[in-house]
């Protein structure tokens, strides 16, 4: 079926990320045990609950300063949270121009709020990343993150798109699984792909 719409994750998609500069600085914070690894992403309860908006910023920092071992300040973790967000390409942001004259683009992110204020500054040229595409669907401000199937079903929705006719790109296993369960299109990106060579063909 011919693919109208197009939704992307932005981590690993979109914005190139380096988890080790978060995750090495959480360790000299926090200690190891303090911090884990789950598909390369940061682990933790306060984390999930922070990415769908059940705690706010404030009360998340608050829990991660209350682990600091070296007197590390609330902008010491806000630097080192946000130092997994490396850079956008400027080829995709080229992609994306030009993607959005001829099909519906999504952003499918789970996320949080201090996140978002960083890499929504990350576009040259655009006061805000998502005013590329048409809409952003946020975890923390949908309520709910992939791989459950309401975080989908949600931009469906909201959007009034249709599955068999929406790409969805993702860049973990999970996510593409409960996708292709809900007859979306998919496309894995992994290590070494570059999002914006691969959808050249719909250009």
């Amino acid at each position: 079926m011919r693919i109208l719409n197009i939704i992307f994750d932005l981590g690993g998609v979109i914005v190139d990320l380096d988890m080790s500069r978060t995750f090495h600085a959480f360790n000299r914070f926090f200690g190891e045990s303090a911090v884990e690894l789950e598909n390369g992403y940061l682990k933790s309860k306060v984390l999930r609950q922070y990415e769908t908006g059940a705690i706010d910023t404030e009360t998340f920092l608050s829990e991660l300063l209350q682990l600091a071992k070296n007197g590390e300040s609330r902008g010491d973790i806000v630097a080192a949270w946000n130092a997994m967000l490396v850079r956008i390409p400027e080829e995709r942001l080229r992609m994306l121009e030009q993607l959005r004259q001829s099909h519906r683009i999504f952003i499918l992110s789970n996320t949080n709020e201090l996140h978002e204020d960083y890499f929504e500054k990350m576009a040259p040229g655009y006061d805000r990343l998502s005013d590329l595409f048409e809409k952003a669907y946020y975890s923390h401000r949908i309520g709910c993150r992939k791989p459950d199937s309401d975080a989908f079903k949600a931009v469906l929705a909201d959007s009034g798109l249709r599955a068999e006719e929406t790409l969805f790109v993702d860049d973990l296993a999970d996510n593409i699984s409960t996708a292709k369960k809900l007859n979306f299109q998919t496309l894995h990106i992994t290590q070494g792909m570059e999002v914006s060579n691969i959808l050249k063909t719909f250009l």
